[in-house]
């Protein structure tokens, strides 16, 4: 029988994409396309055809056992590395690549993606993002596999986010066929027959090398099966499901057989063992063994198999239940000690699923590490119902509180709550972690009093037991709450010191919401870019520990929510988009959807403000104790009632809802639009003495309430120039927001600002604040912004109004000569924005005009100009 043709056809112009991916190192290649369509062919070819000698590592996935082994494609790429699977693989796996990669170019294969656990699915994505130096990532997916929703596409998706190289593998044309028959049979055929075949084939090559030796009426599995030899021995490869080393195949295939197959390119030898050479082939042998043999080899292969999940998923094949749960068991175990909890669960889950009293731990035991691994995975409300399932089982006390203990964690990331199962929990068993965890959950509800008591008892139970874990949790705690009351430096030291000692005692949970949380406080403080960098740093520091899933979502909430007070607003809606496509927990996902929210409605985009809005009602509705999510939930709905001139209905949820028991800021931010609302509701109807009255005695309660707390500096100003409506304190406003560097506020206030010259018939300052009020809200698209302001101009016959004469002979702005003063320091534009506070939108604006006016085309030439006439000082 002759075997496949080592020709690869048709493939010319993916091989040129392939090589010159591999020229314009690191890089990103994802080959996708149906089964059978030549794509582990294409990618072989083209790492059997580099010179220079680059290191090739590579690995495929498992139909069999996949969800539940963890980084399984890639245990042949760390063992060439010299590395074991750990809780920290993801940047070991990086650090090793890189260091290769200064000797020489290394290429990374990844097959059939498709099948690829979660663990491996985020090693992927990790090095797509990170990787640097000469190494070429390539994967292979096949199409038409997966479900909407299925994790894979998630991974697609992000992928297709970045700068990855994409070859989709259409069918051989019927040249292509031709030319493939050519190669396999060793003549030309008939035209006529190589049209039957491209059609019966639909262009696919390994269908049409089934076709080449049959030419009879049949399916597929026919087709396949016709061009078999040695039956028996590629039944034993295609039950094993994997490759199959030398020692495994004693008792069910020969070295003669395996010659045999190798030589009719049914099986190919790899470094790990020998496989059946397509998935298509193996699922056609494996359908057609009978029920009871396939029971036999799946013994043989469990048997022969270490503990894990394909050793579970073999003893389930062969009916072997009772011994497949205790494998199960002690996979699951191995899984949490490699940080791989999305693997963890799926072998607890079927343990439960296949349920048998063998196993020598009891059900709630099982359900109680299901929850456990539920948490760390990011999977709340699995987790909810396996700690809740475990409740009506247990009946050690100790073990109800850590279930009930669990649970209210778990809650609390679902919608706020958990506060009730926390102090049952303790008062069961009074254990510091507990204690720690109410504590937790209460700050997040913004019970201050009593989590700074609960926080205190944790740290003297901490300091009794010398348990540096349960002090950093503490410490965690009594930063957030410093913060809080205003206390920012010491709120500072003591998180950078829980930081310190939950990384110390490999408290990873603790240790990454650090940087949530201070940066959380750096952003409500006005240290936008700081928080946007803590952020960053955050969410590098999870990918690391293997923490994307579980904390991936919260932390890119505290990193869009900075990015979005700088006016970088694509930046944040990219960051909520790549974050949403995880499927956060409840709460997490509000968060993320209220920036997008609050973008939308800036932007005045409103089909997509009113639809985020409803899913945010009804997640309000049904998480009460979300204090932080619901009262931003609310300030949105009342900015939209004020945009769509709905006065009464504004002013009526914000008296609502404007109690103390908000955080300070949001104190304030509830003021500050009660203070435009009066403002709105006066303009309305400025004759009206009753409402005269009635706006006043409201300033007033307004103004009660910003001077009952210690409010931000930047929102007391904007408060005090909403009330005095001066243009002194406009203008203090707006260098308040100017110096934070937050663009639309900037603008909101310098539009105020020129209101204010309006009342005082400075028409000039007026033209000039709003001619820079609108230019940054221009650049974030802020179109009812936009429209505002031009509307000012119009109606107060702006248009021809001289402004005031620029300082130097060129025309350059204040504005554009702070730029160019920046610039002539050789900074980029996000340097000089950085500096300057503005967006990089805004600075390349500034540098188009600069150069303009100073007749230059380049910006060195600028800056000489600039120079030769003095302008720089």
């Amino acid at each position: 029988m002759r075997g496949p043709s080592h020709e690869l056809i048709g493939r010319d112009a993916d091989l040129a994409v392939l090589r010159a991916a591999y020229d314009r190192l690191p890089g990103v290649v994802l080959v996708s396309g149906e089964a059978g369509i030549g794509k582990s062919r294409l990618v072989a070819t083209f790492t059997a055809a580099l010179g220079g000698d680059p290191l090739l590592l590579g690995g495929g996935c498992l139909e069999i056992g996949a969800e539940g082994s963890p980084y399984v494609p890639f245990l042949p790429v760390m063992r060439d590395l010299g590395l074991r699977p750990g809780p920290r693989v993801l940047a070991e796996v990086l650090e090793q690549v890189t260091s290769a990669a200064e000797q020489r170019p290394v290429v990374i294969t990844i097959e059939d993606l498709h099948w690829a656990d979660a663990s491996s699915r985020e090693l992927f994505a990790y090095l797509a993002r990170n990787l640097a130096g000469s190494v070429l990532l390539v994967g292979t997916v096949r199409t038409g596999q997966q479900a909407m929703g299925h994790p894979n596409r998630r991974l697609i998706a992000e992928l297709g986010r970045r700068a990855v190289t994409r070859i989709d593998l259409r069918p051989l044309t019927v040249d292509d066929v031709m030319d493939l028959l050519t190669a396999l049979e060793g003549h030309r055929p008939d035209p006529a027959r190589g049209q039957r075949v491209h059609r019966r084939s639909g262009g696919n090559p390994l269908f049409v090398e089934a076709l080449s030796t049959s030419d009879t009426a049949g399916d597929l599995r026919t087709l396949l099966l016709e061009r078999i030899t040695r039956r028996a021995e590629m039944q034993a490869l295609a039950v094993a499901g994997a490759p199959v080393p030398d020692e495994h195949l004693a008792g069910v295939c020969g070295a003669d057989a395996i010659a045999e197959l190798i030589d009719h390119e049914l099986v190919v030898a790899a470094p790990d063992g020998y496989a059946i050479r397509h998935d298509l082939i193996r699922a056609a042998v494996y359908d057609s063994t009978l029920p009871a043999r396939r029971k036999r080899l799946h013994a043989h292969f469990a048997a022969l198999t270490p503990d894990s999940a394909v050793a579970a998923r073999h003893w389930l094949a062969a009916g072997e239940v009772d011994r497949a749960l205790p494998v199960a068991w002690r996979a699951a175990g191995a899984a949490a000690e490699q940080s791989a909890y999305d693997e963890q669960l799926h072998l607890l889950e079927l343990i439960l699923a296949q349920w048998s009293d063998a196993l020598a731990v009891d059900r709630a035991t099982v359900m109680e590490h299901a929850a456990v691994a539920a948490l760390a995975a990011g999977k709340s409300a699995i987790g909810i119902a396996h700690s809740t399932a475990a409740l009506d089982l247990a009946t050690d006390q100790q073990q109800v509180a850590r279930l009930l203990g669990l649970r209210g964690q778990l809650r609390n990331r679902v919608d706020g709550t958990g506060i009730e199962d926390l102090e049952r929990a303790i008062a069961i068993a009074p254990h510091g972690w507990l204690f720690a965890a109410l504590a937790f959950v209460e700050v997040v509800a913004n019970r201050y009093d009593s989590s700074r008591v609960h926080a205190l008892q944790a740290s003297r139970i901490a300091d009794e037991s010398a348990d540096d874990a349960l002090r950093a949790r503490a410490l965690l705690v009594m930063a957030a709450l410093d913060g809080a009351s205003g206390l920012v430096e010491q709120a500072r030291n003591t998180f950078a010191t829980a930081r310190a000692l939950a990384y110390q005692v490999g408290d990873e949970h603790a240790f990454l919401t650090t940087f949530q949380w201070e940066a959380g406080l750096l952003a409500a403080t006005g240290e936008y870019a700081q928080a946007a960098e803590l952020a960053l740093e955050g969410r590098e520091a999870a990918e690391r520990l293997g923490h994307w899933r579980s904390r991936g979502s919260m932390l890119a909430v505290a990193r869009a929510v900075p990015l979005r007070l700088l006016g970088r607003w694509d930046e944040a809606l990219a960051l909520v988009d790549e974050a949403l496509a995880d499927a956060p927990p409840p709460l997490y996902s509000a968060f993320l959807r209220l920036v997008a929210a609050d973008i939308a409605r800036c932007r005045g985009d409103a089909t997509r403000f009113e639809a985020l809005m409803r899913g945010l009602a009804e997640f309000a509705r049904h998480a009460q104790n979300a204090a932080e999510a619901t009262v931003e939930i609310t300030i949105q709905r009342i900015e939209w009632a004020l945009a769509r001139g709905e006065l009464d209905v504004a002013d009526r949820d914000l008296r609502d809802h404007l109690t103390a028991s908000h955080p300070v800021r949001e104190v304030t931010r509830l003021a500050i639009l009660g203070a435009r609302i009066q403002r709105a509701r006066r303009a309305a109807a400025p004759r009206n003495r009753r409402l005269a009255q009635e706006v006043t005695a409201r300033f007033d309660e307004l103004a009660g309430v910003v001077d009952a707390v210690t409010a931000p500096p930047v929102y007391r100003r904007t408060f005090q120039a909403l009330v005095s409506d001066s243009l002194s304190a406009w203008d203090a406003a707006v260098a308040a927001w100017r110096a934070v560097g937050n663009p639309y506020e900037t603008a909101m206030a310098l539009t105020g600002a020129a209101t204010a010259a309006l009342a005082t018939n400075n028409r000039p300052g007026a033209r000039t604040r709003l001619d820079e009020a609108r230019e940054l809200a221009a650049a974030l698209n802020a179109a009812p912004l936009v429209s505002r302001i031009d509307g000012l101009v119009s109606r107060n016959r702006l248009d021809d109004v001289t402004k005031p004469k620029a300082d130097n002979d060129f025309g350059l702005t204040r504005r554009e000569v702070d730029v160019l003063r920046v610039l002539a320091r050789g900074r980029s534009n996000q340097q000089i924005a950085d500096e300057l506070f503005i967006s990089t939108n805004t600075v390349a604006t500034h540098v188009a005009r600069i150069l303009v006016k100073l007749g230059a085309t380049t910006r060195t030439e600028a800056v000489a100009r600039a120079r030769d006439t003095d302008l720089l000082g």
